[in-house]
């Protein structure tokens, strides 16, 4: 909640700033951990000093979009890039060296200083040298291969990519030791700055692909009062922290298991947010995963969500299928088949509460089905529920979900299999 509170902030400063006229910026501390009060004034830009967007218009400023007017600003802009490198002796930023010209990565980074600029060359200029300045005093290019400190491991999960290609990082925040994630400003913000250097790793800087990250928070578990302040100032100094120095790369932001009270306390804040910046968020509760598969496909949601990616796989695996079962009825689906012998695999799971079900073999040549398990309870908590089936003869294996214990609520399920033939 006080994440999103920073954010509604952030988003009301900037609307202020959109509605009246710019004042002037002051370009902030060359230091990550001097913020606020502390901030070190190295120089000063207005808006009225820019050689401005000669017609360029923002939402045009990508590879795959831009026209002229938008091509002549990056031209203009790149111009001025060689100059900051050998300033500041920063080289390269996420990866992308920006000292090769017309090089398509480095293109994509300096549209994403233009764009959080809103196409205001000299404000991108300062941007940019603040960034790279940052990330040379602070050595943020070896952050990645650095280990983390104990209490910071094992809260955030890289697990593949979104329906629109993003990479999708997940960060839990129920078993976090308050005292010792939040009690240090520097060592925190060297945790953050860590997740999101190997967040941003994840993107191609390729023409047409995905810019941008689905974060997903898991707030299962985190209690309804906080240690308010150590958090508080370590989540404004991180809000800044990304907002000066990691532009243009919040995509789509995904709440789960989001408790009710912090969803009318956003909701409420959520007006002084930009209509482009509240589009990003969603919020879900426990048991709306039919929501999130919608921007999440279920076998990259890890299992702990409701997914059906467990904690040891490599790799998501077989695509699943989503079986929404009413209350009191049944619902059949099809597994796996088999032209001959083989070994049938698969793997169920109820998302949220509780249903329960049946496998079983229905031979191609005829005859009764054969029972593999029985009605049997699937419960959510139990994750994952996986098995093989071994035939000699042609078939297929199918699988009944039920849901006959509820008065009203429908209940989500999944499955998925495949066949492994056996050796003649």
């Amino acid at each position: 909640a006080i994440t999103m509170f920073a954010i509604a902030r952030r988003g009301r400063r900037s609307a202020s700033k959109g509605r009246a006229a710019r004042k002037a910026k002051l370009s902030a501390s060359p230091s990550l951990y001097t913020t606020g009060r502390n901030t070190r004034i190295v120089g000063l830009h207005a808006e009225g000093s820019s050689s401005g967007s000669r017609g360029a218009q923002r939402d045009l400023c990508y590879l795959h979009l831009m026209g002229p007017a938008e091509k002549s600003l990056l031209e203009e802009f790149r111009g001025v890039v060689e100059d900051l490198v050998e300033k500041t002796g920063q080289r390269s930023i996420w990866g992308v060296s920006l000292s090769s010209a017309e090089d398509e990565a480095s293109d994509i980074v300096l549209f994403k200083f233009l764009r959080a600029a809103n196409l205001n060359l000299d404000e991108a200029r300062s941007r940019l040298e603040k960034t790279l300045r940052f990330r040379a005093q602070e050595n943020v290019n070896e952050m990645r291969s650095q280990p983390l400190e104990p209490h910071f491991r094992g809260h955030d999960t890289l697990v593949g990519q979104d329906i629109d290609g993003r990479p999708v990082m997940v960060s839990r925040y129920g078993k976090m030791d308050n005292d010792k994630v939040f009690g240090n400003l520097e060592g925190f913000l060297k945790y953050r700055t860590q997740v999101m250097e190997s967040a941003v790793a994840k993107l191609p800087f390729k023409k047409g692909a995905p810019e941008d990250l689905c974060q997903v928070h898991d707030y299962s578990g985190v209690p309804l009062l906080f240690k308010t302040n150590e958090v508080k100032n370590c989540v404004n100094a991180m809000s800044k922290l990304f907002g000066d120095h990691y532009p243009e790369l919040k995509g789509t932001t995904i709440f789960v298991n989001f408790p009710m009270t912090f969803s009318k306390l956003f909701q409420a804040f959520s007006m002084f947010l930009p209509e482009r910046t509240r589009k990003k968020f969603m919020i879900f509760g426990e048991s709306e995963q039919a929501l999130l598969f919608k921007y999440i496909r279920p076998e990259t949601v890890p299992e702990d969500l409701g997914g059906l990616l467990r904690a040891t796989d490599e790799d998501p695996g077989e695509q699943a299928l989503q079986t929404e079962v009413p209350a009191g009825e049944v619902r059949e689906v099809l597994l796996a088949q088999a032209s001959g012998p083989a070994t049938l695999e698969w793997d169920v799971r109820c998302c949220a509460q509780e249903a329960s079900y049946e496998i079983f073999f229905v031979p191609a040549a005829g005859g009764n089905e054969k029972k593999v398990v029985q009605d049997t309870p699937l419960e959510a908590s139990s994750g994952v529920v996986s098995g093989c089936y071994e035939t000699k003869q042609a078939g297929v294996l199918r699988c009944r979900f039920k849901n006959e214990k509820a008065w009203f609520a429908s209940r989500l399920c999944l499955s998925r299999g495949r066949s492994v033939s056996k050796e003649p």
